[in-house]
């Protein structure tokens, strides 16, 4: 009798032990699951505030190109001047430009080399026109 209440003993300890392991198991396993859910969450919402900061950074490049071109100033200075103004935007609203200042010089370069290419074919088609 002893025995048989031994037995159940150790048969009621084992069984509280693996139940102890799977749910230690299952807890950490939800807890994995739950750590790169959150993770590629956090992800995505910065990938769609870089995008965010990215439009208000064009808009901003382009107010300014627009002020730039009014000026008398040359080229390289009006580039200077939407770069000064866009990195004074960006401090007044808080936010980092310096990850952006390459994609923006190249923004900026290929806003330039549009602007030419049309002036060059309006010219051209003025020329051909006489």
């Amino acid at each position: 009798m002893y025995s048989l209440i031994l037995a159940d003993g150790f048969l009621s300890t084992a069984n509280s032990i693996v139940v102890l392991i799977t749910g230690l198991f299952g807890l950490v396993s939800a807890g994995v699951g739950a750590f790169f859910a959150i993770k590629s969450f956090v992800k995505a919402a910065k990938d769609k505030s870089a995008k965010e900061i990215w439009a208000m950074i064009v808009n901003m490049a382009d107010a300014a190109m627009k002020q730039a071109e009014a000026s008398q100033a040359s080229g390289a200075d009006k580039k200077k001047m939407v770069v000064d103004a866009v990195k004074a935007g960006c401090k007044a609203e808080g936010l980092d430009i310096d990850v952006f200042l390459d994609q923006l010089s190249a923004y900026i370069d290929q806003c330039i080399k549009f602007h030419n290419d049309m002036n060059e074919s309006a010219n051209m088609a003025a020329a051909t026109a006489q």
